[in-house]
């Protein structure tokens, strides 16, 4: 008998516990997820569905299998898969621009619309909306402007030092388009005022034509500064080396002849010292492309240099004829026994040996009332690349003759001659005229003006740049054009 009531006592213990079909400890009738086990309870959106059984935890009217953050209801979506929900990321896309400078924020591939004509860039065959393909625009992303005036960007300019690979310092001065339209003009040296904003960041959002410009005996690296920075507003990257023993800082005679075979030396170095600023990280990396080569532009003693390094060649007998001609000027025999003794201490003078240094990234020049160094002579009939002259008629330090010569020595090279009339030497170099006058000569801004817009001509005709093939060199009562 006693076996029987406890057996019914078990039986009846039994029908009296709650129901748990899910075997979690939560009796079903309390439980917010009866048939998936779910000891914690967790019902985050707390709709009375557990976590486990709930399609949509955070209530936010995304399924959890669609949302990215389904335990955050302000997040659904992350299309980088960078862990952020695109409503607190400020790189949605992921790409590198932040969304508020990023007219396609939800595409990877697409960042810019620059003339907002609703077609990305990276389809559209015109980005700046100036009716030149972009295959054939040289700066796809600003429009073309006329070249009879300054361009469309802003000048900057800032000056560097770097180490030469002979071992002393070499100053740069740089100009380039600026990212920044306001700041200070720059007053070079705290000596001459220029238009250009000084310490800006160099716009390299597009890649730039390169020109470098080599100063005269004595004069500095920025002693046609009003040149580089109209380049600057056409997209020009400038670069301009201190030449030692040369500037209105270090000049001396006695160095004369060292200077002058230095000189194409620091050109190249500087163009060199620029690849590796586009090549590194930094304010001109990718600024530049590197085979395209740079334009030379020389005042003066610069046009020695800038024939030079544009294939003009020295023959070492004919220095050495001149430093042994009693009938010269003690200047001319100064100039070649100087070069003389310099090749001879570093082991190169060799007997009827040709100096050559060419660079071959050269691919034009333009000569401001060149000096031929009086060490060229014929070696200027190698010059190679397309060449520009500019000079003055009452010119006393490069005299009109001594240009006709280098000009005709030129040959087919030659593409234009221009004699600035009622003009001096320093009429492509303001500080000289600030130093020694230029009283009753042709107005300093008339002839920076024509030169400038000379200039970008002829270097926009080399570089086929579209419409420059339609304009004609400027016609000016105060220039006469030889070609």
């Amino acid at each position: 008998m006693s076996m029987i009531i406890i057996l019914l006592s078990n039986t009846i213990a039994g029908c009296l516990e709650s129901p748990d079909i899910d075997s979690d400890g939560i009796d079903d009738s309390t439980d917010n997820c009866v048939d998936i086990y779910n000891k914690y309870q967790a019902d985050y959106d707390e709709d009375g569905i557990g976590n486990m059984c709930d399609d949509d935890d955070d209530n936010d009217g995304f399924i959890d299998t669609d949302d990215s953050h389904p335990l955050d209801s302000t997040e659904s979506s992350d299309l980088d898969g960078d862990g952020i929900g695109d409503n607190s990321d400020d790189d949605i896309d992921g790409d590198g621009t932040q969304n508020i400078n990023d007219a396609y924020p939800l595409d990877f591939n697409e960042q810019r619309d620059t003339d907002f004509d609703g077609i990305p860039n990276g389809v559209d065959d015109d980005d700046d909306g100036d009716g030149i393909n972009d295959l054939d625009d040289p700066f796809q992303l600003t429009p073309y402007s006329s070249l009879t005036e300054d361009g469309p960007f802003t000048a900057g300019t800032k000056d560097v030092t770097f180490l030469s690979p002979r071992g002393h310092e070499i100053t740069l001065q740089i100009w380039y388009p600026a990212i920044e339209n306001f700041g200070e003009q720059v007053i070079y040296n705290n000596v001459l005022p220029g238009l250009a904003l000084d310490d800006t960041t160099p716009d390299c959002s597009e890649t730039r034509p390169v020109s470098i410009y080599s100063h005269g005996f004595p004069s500095i690296r920025w002693g046609s500064a009003f040149m580089m920075e109209s380049l600057a507003t056409h997209g020009f990257i400038s670069i301009a080396p201190d030449h030692r023993y040369g500037t209105l800082l270090d000049a001396d005679p006695n160095k004369l002849g060292e200077l002058l075979l230095s000189m194409p030396l620091d050109i190249m170095e500087s163009f060199d010292w620029l690849i590796d600023q586009n090549n590194a990280e930094g304010e001109l990396a990718n600024c530049i492309i590197v085979e395209n080569g740079y334009s030379m532009i020389g005042q003066s003693t610069g046009g020695y240099a800038s024939m030079m390094i544009s294939g003009a060649q020295i023959s070492t007998g004919d220095i050495e004829s001149a430093c042994e001609d009693d009938s010269a000027s003690d200047q001319i025999k100064l100039i070649h026994c100087n070069a003389v003794n310099f090749l001879q201490s570093n082991n190169e003078m060799v007997e009827n040996a040709t100096i050559i240094l060419q660079d071959s990234r050269v691919w034009a020049t333009i000569l401001l009332s060149p000096w031929n160094g009086t060490v060229l002579n014929q070696g200027i009939s190698s010059v190679s690349v397309p060449s520009l002259v500019l000079s003055g008629d009452i010119d006393d330090t490069t005299v009109i003759s001594e240009v006709n010569n280098t000009t005709t020595l030129l040959g087919n090279n030659l593409i234009n001659y221009g004699i600035f009339n009622n003009s001096g030497h320093y009429a492509f170099a303001p500080i000289g005229c600030a130093v020694r006058g230029c009283e009753g000569l042709l107005d300093i801004g008339i002839s920076t003006d024509l030169a400038n817009e000379s200039a970008i001509i002829f270097l926009a005709q080399q570089l086929k740049w579209p419409y420059s093939d339609e304009y004609q060199y400027p016609i000016s009562e105060h220039i006469v054009w030889r070609y």
